[in-house]
């Protein structure tokens, strides 16, 4: 390769890594307002969202051409856009393990991992409520999900960055989401019972 095309090359590199982080933050901040919605309770809002960083996939799949920026640059952002379509699933009692998105597996891996914190988020806000069929719901889900996601530890750290980590949180978070609801369910008997 002779210098002057090594450095148009670079270039070019550049401009597009210009161009996909901003796609890389617009696919963020949807997937993460997505989020938020759910737990607001506003479901169109949420799916609108939705809709907004499936566009921006579309986009940014476009740069794969560029795998020198590409993997680096975009592992975040598919894990948020998972994780809050995932999300937005599992509160309309319609989540599967076959989640169609071009994303890369990696990032479905431990998109999957981080949900599991926003189900325990939800399933929280249900006991507050009162609703603990919806929470006890949640917290199958939760461990259906951890159990699943327990056969990819064998795979090393730079294949799927952080789910060991991400699993032990989600563990963590699982006995607690367990020992909320059983207090919560102990507290609504005492009430029942007229017992403060």
């Amino acid at each position: 390769m002779e210098i002057e095309e090594c450095r148009n090359k670079l270039i070019s590199l550049e401009r597009a890594r210009e161009e996909l982080l901003t796609l890389v933050r617009d696919l963020r901040t949807n997937s993460t307002k997505a989020t938020a919605l759910l737990h607001a309770g506003d479901i169109e809002g949420a799916e609108e969202k939705i809709q907004r960083a499936l566009k921006v996939l579309e986009k940014v799949v476009r740069f794969r051409k560029f795998p020198e920026i590409y993997y680096s640059l975009t592992h975040d952002a598919m894990q948020e856009l998972v994780e809050a379509f995932a999300f937005h699933k599992a509160v309309k009692g319609e989540f599967s393990f076959s989640i169609d998105l071009d994303i890369e597996p990696s990032a479905m891996v431990t998109g999957l991992a981080d949900l599991i914190g926003e189900l325990r988020r939800y399933a929280l806000n249900r006991l507050v409520e009162g609703n603990f069929e919806d929470a006890e719901r949640m917290m199958v889900l939760m461990e259906k999900i951890y159990d699943e996601l327990v056969s990819f530890t064998f795979l090393p750290e730079k294949l799927v960055p952080g789910l060991r980590r991400k699993l032990d949180v989600a563990r963590a978070g699982i006995e607690r989401t367990k020992s909320d609801y059983i207090a919560a369910k102990v507290a609504r008997l005492n009430e029942g019972l007229g017992r403060n």
